[in-house]
């Protein structure tokens, strides 16, 4: 389950100058969305554990990077993405999203419209994603970079947080469906080192497209809730290619 969010900029500007670590205000865009909700009461607990969702965020056209600043210059509108397998989640989603609509929410922008995209569901038992921006992914001693990670190394990182996550969420809501292990398909996939700005600092990331193989459920699971970890945060959302 998907739910788009089209927000530009309150005052009718034609471009938004926005921070390169622009997640953190999206977080707090959630925490509006979700203010009153069950879902919030994992932002007021020191160790939240695995976020119920996943969210991408990204604008019609990039147009500036200013790297002293660390500020981008975008052409609206931002689109926010958010996605979950679980029904009561993307409810209070899209009833606070609503409730939101036509008013200011961060970075000077407003909730102009939003959309449900049609339903997906993987049948297959393989699938080719690309990573919405970028996905973190935590190995033994620290965050993997790709490019000196072997496929074992990437499999075993996707697979560790999918079953920490899957547990996570089962011990709250009602469980997503059982899932097992998914194996990287290296000659069908295409990623690389990313670097990312957030909170101040910089993050090794993936980027690009990945191929999968796994169960349907194991793949939507994946799908649903996005890939590796701080997927709360705007990292590890999957599109379907």
């Amino acid at each position: 389950m998907r739910l788009r969010v089209n927000l530009l900029p309150a005052n009718g500007e034609e471009r938004i100058a926005i921070p390169c670590d622009f997640r953190r205000y999206f977080i707090s865009l959630l925490k509006q969305v979700l203010d009153g909700t069950e879902v919030a009461e994992r932002f007021s607990v020191e160790q939240p554990g695995f976020s119920p969702y996943v969210f991408s965020v990204s604008f019609k056209r990039l147009v500036d990077w200013d790297k002293e600043e660390q500020r981008f210059t975008v052409l609206p509108p931002v689109l926010m993405e958010i996605s979950t397998g679980i029904p009561s989640v993307m409810t209070a989603i899209a009833n606070g999203v609503l409730r939101l609509y036509g008013k200011p929410v961060v970075l000077g922008l407003e909730v102009d419209a939003f959309s449900v995209p049609p339903l997906t569901r993987l049948t297959d038992e393989m699938a080719v994603f690309k990573i919405k921006g970028h996905a973190v992914l935590r190995g033994k001693e620290g965050y993997l970079d790709p490019s000196a990670s072997t496929p074992a190394e990437i499999e075993e990182a996707i697979n560790t947080h999918l079953f920490k996550r899957l547990e996570f969420l089962s011990s709250i809501y009602v469980p997503p469906g059982a899932v097992s292990p998914v194996a990287v398909v290296p000659e069908l996939s295409s990623y690389r080192k990313g670097v990312c700005a957030h909170y101040g600092g910089m993050i090794t990331t993936v980027q690009g497209r990945m191929t999968l193989q796994g169960s349907p459920a194991s793949l939507q699971f994946l799908y649903d809730f996005g890939i590796g970890v701080r997927t709360g945060q705007g990292f590890g959302m999957l599109e379907r290619l």
